[in-house]
Order: C-alpha cells, then structure tokens, then sequence
C-alpha cells in the first residue's frame, strides 16, 4: 500500500505545483494592484475584466465567460457589469447570436484606463521578472502553464 502519511502527501508534486502557483499570485496581485491603480483609477476585478474583454475576438463578449474566467459567480460577475457600466468603463448591446444575451464591449474612457493600467502594470512586471528569471526560463515557463492550462478546461 502506499504510503498516505501527510508528509508524503503535502509533498506531492500537485499539492506543491498549487501552493507555489497560489503564492506567485498572492504576491504578484498585491504588489501590481496598487501601481495600475495609481495609474488608472481600476480597482482589480475592473482591471481583470477589461483586459480579459481585449483580448477577446472583436474585444466584445459576453459577461458569464467573463466572469468564469476571473472566477467571479454569476452574481458576483452581475455587480462587477454593474459597477463597470456604472463608471462608463464599457457598454453593452443585444447579441445578435442570442437574443437573451449581451455582449460587452469597451469605451474609450475603458480603453484609455486599461492602457494606463497596462503601461504601469507591464513596466512593474517587466521589472519583477527580470529581478527573478531570465527570459528563456520565464518563456519556457509562459508555454508550459499556457499548455497546463488549455489541458485543463
């Protein structure tokens, strides 16, 4: 039988994979928040869901994707809408693939506060990464947590 002590466990490859992920994350987002804040006046979630509609086709789409992939529920993904059509960040108009849907697309005021954001945000990134990793590791690790990630879903 194997052995299922917590040491062998809490050192499995999975579990350390998802700590180290967890921490990157953790510490990236405090860091970076503050800056694109400062620089565009987007709170986190605003700033996530901004960039995720860009790099949509079209820069439009609807709003439960959306939501899915910042790992909002559907009311949270409702008030985040809410508050970004609220501050003029984006504006939404029937689908004409569903006549019950939505689609969401930037206005320019979005537009002008997420290239801020992402003026600010790719500079303290840039920095942090080359602080830490040299580019050849940091691609290697870009494509195999990009090919980690389609596996999953």
């Amino acid at each position: 039988m194997e052995d299922q002590s917590i040491d062998r466990l809490a050192a499995a490859d999975g579990v350390r994979l998802l700590g180290h992920l967890s921490r990157v994350v953790h510490v990236l987002q405090n860091r970076t928040r503050p800056v694109f804040l400062a620089a565009s006046g987007l709170e986190g979630p605003e700033f996530e869901l901004l960039l995720r509609l860009w790099q949509q086709p079209g820069h439009t789409a609807q709003a439960a994707p959306l939501g899915e992939a910042i790992g909002l529920t559907s009311s949270g993904t409702t008030r985040l809408v809410a508050r970004a059509l609220a501050k003029g960040l984006i504006s939404r108009e029937p689908d004409p693939c569903d006549g019950r849907a939505f689609l969401l697309r930037h206005t320019p005021l979005g537009e002008e506060k997420l290239r801020a954001a992402l003026v600010a945000h790719t500079a303290q990134l840039r920095e942090l990464l080359d602080e830490t990793l040299p580019p050849a590791p940091l691609r290697r690790l870009i494509e195999d947590l990009a090919r980690f990630d389609s596996a999953l879903r």
